[in-house]
């Protein structure tokens, strides 16, 4: 019989004892980014919640190249996820298995993405969230008939999985959890929405507070798109999470990130300060409306600039630290405008800055408009996903030569991660903060994305290579 076009001719598994399913987590090897320090490594949660889906019978093993380079392992089956920064590396590895006749699954948001160009690189690609599909998957494998594709659909988060954290590498300063996936806000550079949809959907406390019990780290990275959500009912819940984390005396530091609208409401600050919470992610992009119309930042347009120092402050009354992201490179930006930005994260009350650049991903508005507009500089797929990491000018700008956008963010960066500007930063968030720990948190923090982006003092423009 004729094999379906849609599926590969596979020999179905022999008996064995026990089929081996590698699952491996690549890492970008043109640049280090946030791997650069461990403080800023996550543990790779989606390859945790795929191994404890994985039937018992089948021995899993995860490579995590956070801390390790890839070697060969002998497996029978091989599963990789990846961004659109690590899947040129992704594709490197499932090479070396196709060569030998090893089948190869690729998921993850890239692969969601663009799953025709992961389909010439790979056997498999799982479309979307992998929780509803992986049993069909191994189901099929084990039967010898396994299709080229398969779409998840985004399940209510009630009975999610918990990852195999035995298998996670011991290193993580930090452990990691999600509460809520989904984000109604659908920025114009974010593939969070379409991914993971733009319903909020949120996952039973008493499963979360379990999970939370058996994360070994005393450090917890809450990996919510927005931990505090953005209705009313949302904020009820967040506030319902973190007064049951303290009742049940659990005792975590946690970081998270959320919207401007987190305090709204300052019984939410309260109890996340209670059970925990010594640092928020806020992304505040820019400061100024034209780059803010651009993004499509809606909730930051309504609640207007003027209201960033404010909603700070209200973080600050609670002891509870603010990581700002701010980006360079939108195209009403110009060097008089980067400069202005930078002066603004100076005197900004927030305690730690994230610099990145405009970074356009597949299945992102602004991926659309730049690609019909012919403006990548960089378009040698897939090779070129590497540069896709946030850390590099990936398209043209109407307002800057590439060469000037450069110079001008070697001022930007190394004004704004100053060291005795930092020293002063961490002053002053012991001061606002009461709280010396946390300030000594955030200014590490500064000092790790300083050294992300100002390496032993090298210029910015040797970090984009031509």
């Amino acid at each position: 019989m004729i094999p379906d076009e849609g599926f590969i001719t596979l020999t179905p598994m022999p008996n064995q004892e026990r089929p081996t399913l590698l699952l491996v987590y690549p890492a970008n090897q043109l640049r280090k980014g946030f791997l650069a320090n461990r403080d800023t490594k996550y543990q790779p949660l989606s390859l945790g919640i795929i191994a404890a889906l994985t039937p018992p019978h089948w021995k899993v093993k995860i490579i995590d190249e956070n801390f390790r380079a890839f070697r060969y392992y002998p497996a029978d089956l091989v599963g990789i996820t990846a961004f659109s920064s690590t899947v040129t590396r992704a594709y490197e590895i499932a090479a070396l298995y196709r060569e030998k006749g090893i089948p190869t699954v690729i998921g993850g948001i890239h692969a969601s993405m663009m799953p025709e160009e992961a389909q010439r690189f790979v056997d498999t690609v799982v479309v979307g969230e992998a929780e509803g599909i992986w049993h069909k998957v191994i189901e099929d494998f084990e039967n010898g008939n396994l299709k080229k594709r398969y779409d998840g659909t985004l399940l209510d988060m009630k009975n999610s999985p918990k990852p195999r954290r035995d298998l996670f590498h011991p290193a993580y300063v930090f452990g990691s959890i999600q509460t809520s996936r989904g984000c109604p806000f659908d920025c114009s550079f974010c593939s969070v929405s379409a991914f993971n949809g733009r319903h909020y959907r949120m996952r039973p406390i008493e499963d979360v507070l379990d999970e939370l019990e058996e994360i070994p780290q005393r450090n917890v990275f809450f990996l919510d798109d927005n931990i505090v959500g953005t209705s009313r009912a949302h904020q009820e819940r967040a506030i319902e999470l973190f007064r049951k984390m303290t009742e049940r005396g659990i005792r975590k530091d946690w970081i998270s990130q959320a919207s401007l609208n987190l305090a709204d409401n300052p019984e939410v600050l309260k109890w996340a300060a209670k059970s925990g919470c010594k640092m928020i992610f806020i992304g505040i992009e820019t400061e100024q409306e034209e780059g803010l119309a651009e993004s499509d930042k809606r909730i930051n347009m309504k609640m207007g600039v003027a209201s960033y120092e404010k909603i700070f402050k209200k973080v600050h009354q609670h002891g509870i630290a603010v990581i700002a992201g701010f980006m360079f490179g939108w195209d009403s930006d110009t060097p008089q405008r980067i400069m202005q930005r930078v002066e603004y994260i100076r005197r900004s009350r927030a305690d730690s800055i994230q610099s990145t650049f405009v970074t356009p991903l597949p299945g992102t508005r602004l991926f659309h408009k730049l690609e019909q507009e012919d403006r990548f500089i960089h378009n040698h797929f897939p090779n070129d996903w590497q540069r896709f990491d946030y850390g590099d000018l990936v398209f043209t700008l109407p307002l800057m030569e590439r060469e000037e956008f450069l110079e001008v963010m070697q001022k930007a960066l190394h004004r704004i991660y100053d060291p005795t500007h930092l020293r002063k930063k961490f002053l002053k968030s012991v001061w606002e903060l009461k709280q010396f720990a946390t300030a000594y948190w955030c200014y590490m923090s500064n000092w790790n994305y300083r050294n992300m982006f100002i390496q032993d003092g090298k210029r910015v423009r040797n970090w984009f290579l031509d």
